[in-house]
């Protein structure tokens, strides 16, 4: 049986690393969120908390991509695994590249 590639698992390293450095700006993001509630009646609209939930909830969907990944790699499949690890990873640095 040949030796199984270490370029999957270095691969998901690079992307989980770069998914911990995303949680710094995420953390001045999630604090800001509460704005969300600064109008008058806005604590009984459900937008203000879906919004603040979808922000909060971030680093849960970070862990649960992350488990996902290394379990669909545990099994073989490696592609798959790579590509939900970049599917959560690369739209916040994207995204920062493009305002900065």
């Amino acid at each position: 049986m040949p030796p199984k590639p270490k370029w999957p698992w270095i691969t998901l390293i690079v992307l989980q690393t770069m998914q911990f450095f995303t949680l710094l700006p995420w953390l001045m993001m999630a604090g800001l969120a509460v704005m969300a509630f600064d109008a008058p009646g806005s604590t009984k609209m459900w937008q203000p908390w879906a919004f603040v939930l979808a922000i909060w909830s971030y680093p849960l969907w970070l862990l649960l991509a992350g488990a996902a990944s290394w379990l669909l790699l545990k099994f073989g499949w490696r592609k798959s695994a790579l590509a939900l690890s970049a599917v959560f990873t690369l739209p916040m640095p994207a995204m920062m590249l493009f305002v900065f």
